[in-house]
């Protein structure tokens, strides 16, 4: 397929298949469920005002805010320097790690609602499709959570520590994935406040993955619209990218996230545009045919 769109490109024809764009990102507002003890967002300013333009007399209108908040807030990226002092923090994640990678979709939500903090294990991936991967890749797992957000109840389980009930990695997992996938799996993203359970005391599954320079991406939205749009098609693997701020010496940041899969029913009109694609590879063939013929067969008789 990229091979097929270098040459759409090349050729100045647009491409069968459009994108459809996924926003995989909660707004940020300060009513958001967040994990207990951190800062939340909130407005520490708000300036609205009119001018007037003296040249020709016109109103205008002219806006300014500042705010406060912590790294980890709302959907966000938490860099491996989070959890481990020698690995990278946000800004120095290399940038191709981050963008036009590819993302596949873990689904444990059956499983989650029968156990709110369930630890998700080996025997849940889809490795088959991990294999397919090829180049760096995340996995996001949707655990259901992220229906009942902005609650912070329904969503994190309580507002206390010891009250956190959500589903996350189980320490076998995580060293699994370190030990057979670290070489291509560059991010590990969770519809919940935290890639540990809400039971977890110590954050062990972070700890694995960031010492392998393996990012985490929590508070994950939008991925039941993004499964539900992968039911119907052969393909599980998309593209994906992952857009924090580059906060230099950062432990992690608010980031957006887009999911971005080729849009086959909205091909339409643009058959055409293929069409005259496949005409000109077949001009080409038999001009090629004709001049390999003429060059080592000058004695032949082409007519």
């Amino acid at each position: 397929m990229e091979l097929l769109h270098l040459l759409f490109v090349f050729l100045n024809i647009e491409s069968v298949f459009s994108l459809i764009n996924f926003d995989l990102t909660h707004s940020i507002k300060s009513t958001n469920p967040i994990f207990p003890g951190l800062t939340p967002f909130n407005f520490t300013q708000t300036y609205t005002s009119w001018g007037l333009d003296g040249d020709t007399n016109e109103s205008y209108f002219k806006a300014l805010n500042t705010f406060i908040t912590g790294e980890h807030f709302g959907t966000h990226i938490d860099a491996p320097y989070h959890g481990s002092n020698a690995s990278w923090s946000v800004e120095q994640i290399p940038f191709e790690r981050l963008v036009s990678i590819q993302a596949l979709i873990v689904d444990v939500s059956k499983k989650s609602l029968r156990n709110r903090n369930y630890e998700i294990q080996i025997e849940d991936l889809n490795e088959d499709a991990m294999q397919q991967a090829n180049g760096f890749y995340v996995l996001l797992f949707y655990t259901g959570k992220s229906k009942f957000w902005p609650d912070q109840i329904t969503y994190t389980g309580g507002e206390l520590r010891e009250e956190l009930e959500f589903p996350g990695l189980s320490v076998q997992l995580a060293s699994y994935l370190v030990n057979k996938y670290s070489d291509k799996l560059v991010g590990v993203g969770i519809d919940t406040l935290s890639i540990d359970p809400g039971s977890s005391k110590d954050f062990r599954a972070h700890r694995i993955l960031f010492k392998e320079n393996i990012y985490v991406l929590e508070n994950v939205a939008e991925l039941h619209r993004v499964l539900t749009y992968l039911s119907n098609r052969r393909e599980t693997l998309f593209s994906l990218d992952v857009l924090p701020m580059k906060i230099e010496g950062g432990t992690g940041a608010p980031c957006r996230i887009v999911a971005r899969l080729e849009n086959i029913d909205d091909a339409g009109g643009e058959w055409f545009g293929f069409l005259i694609f496949c005409l000109l590879l077949m001009l080409i063939g038999i001009a090629a045919k004709e001049i390999y013929g003429f060059k080592f067969h000058p004695d032949k008789n082409f007519s």
